[in-house]
């Protein structure tokens, strides 16, 4: 059994000297594990290069590095685990399973000094987990350096479509109108040798929930003091809705969870207010309605005219007004009437109003104001 695994690992060191890697680029090194050996034992790579290690035996290995730099999980039969070696040293490592019983089952990977070192990328905005509102327009931001050389281009990928090509810093570019989904956005940055860095993260586009107030509808009015019952209905096409938050003006009037989504304000005082609801999705995207209403005091009983000043062939008088209510400027020629004549109409603002009777004649009149 020993010599097969002698044999085994000769052919296989024969297989990788015979091919060798083309300068300026990165190689991938397959090492063998076989039951407490890995072939080659001892591997020279270029910075840049990857190590795969395949474990080639029922037995389940794995590969560790002795100064913690990697550490692969136990590998069975036809697994394989990879490392790519970016900087010049020495690497020992051994299989952590193993290495009590079997102290020989040890390897190491040198890097050599020589060679292209590959640059350096990373996407700095947005963060990986971003969730945008459909349609999303998205700016890609990345930072590149090249440690022995210079940094030539970096490429921006939306999936596998080319977003850009940018040469010099800042490195950015802009995807506009993303549909709802989930996106990995990518940078690969090239030096002046040739050698590329890759970077990527993953953010999803979310469409925002639908929500209407249906009750009341805008442009009510309500006496003063008002009870009004705020309710809405809300979606989510590519979700749940998982909170209506329901407010007046800035203040929160309620948060509500679940269907049916309505909330309930008292005693509102005449003015005019603005009815909101904010329905949010289980991912944190919102969606926004507002209605306008107004509350009025109720009509007055009776008004009171002041101020009546006679001037030739004219009557004026004032009134105090409240918002919103019609007030009619009536005259009788009798004491006890039948018929009222109007001369003038006009809507409240809540401030005292002057009216004037220019068709006096010699006869007697007698006034009133009412209001609606």
């Amino acid at each position: 059994m020993k010599r097969n695994h002698t044999f085994f690992r000769t052919l296989l060191l024969v297989a990788l000297v015979g091919l060798p890697a083309l300068a300026g680029f990165a190689a991938t090194n397959v090492v063998s594990i076989g039951n407490y050996w890995f072939s080659p034992t001892n591997i020279t790579i270029n910075p840049g290069d990857t190590i795969v290690w395949s474990n080639a035996v029922l037995t389940a290995h794995d590969t560790t590095s002795s100064s913690g730099l990697w550490a692969s999980a136990q590998l069975a039969q036809g697994k394989t685990y990879s490392y790519t070696f970016t900087n010049s040293g020495n690497y020992p490592y051994i299989c952590a399973v193993h290495i009590v019983a079997h102290p020989e089952q040890t390897g190491t990977v040198s890097v050599a000094s020589s060679g292209n070192l590959p640059p350096t990328v990373a996407i700095t905005n947005p963060s990986s987990g971003t969730v945008f509102t459909a349609p999303a327009n998205v700016t890609i931001q990345a930072s590149a350096t090249d440690s022995d050389g210079s940094v030539t281009n970096v490429q921006f990928l939306v999936g596998s479509t080319v977003l850009a090509n940018v040469t010099t810093s800042p490195y950015a570019a802009t995807t506009n109108g993303l549909p709802a989904g989930s996106y990995t956005l990518s940078t690969i940055a090239s030096d002046n040798n040739g050698a590329k860095a890759t970077n990527s993260i993953s953010i999803s586009v979310n469409n925002p929930p639908t929500v209407a107030i249906t009750n009341p509808p805008s442009g009510t009015i309500f006496t003063a003091p008002a009870n009004v019952t705020i309710q809405a209905s809300a979606a989510d096409s590519d979700g749940s809705v998982t909170n209506v938050q329901f407010l007046i003006g800035s203040t929160v009037l309620a948060n509500v969870t679940s269907a049916p989504y309505a909330a309930t304000t008292n005693g509102l005082p005449a003015g005019s207010y603005t009815l909101s609801a904010i329905a949010s999705d289980n991912k944190g995207t919102k969606g926004t309605n507002s209605v306008s209403i107004s509350v009025t005091n109720p009509p007055p009983s009776s008004v009171t005219i002041l101020n009546p000043t006679f001037n030739g062939n004219s009557f004026s008088f004032s009134f105090a007004t409240q918002v919103g209510y019609t007030y009619t400027a009536q005259f009788s020629p009798a004491l006890n009437p039948t018929s009222w004549f109007t001369f003038t109409n006009l809507i409240g603002n809540g401030s005292a109003v002057r009216v004037t009777d220019s068709t006096l004649t010699n006869s007697q009149r007698f006034y009133r104001v009412g209001a609606q």
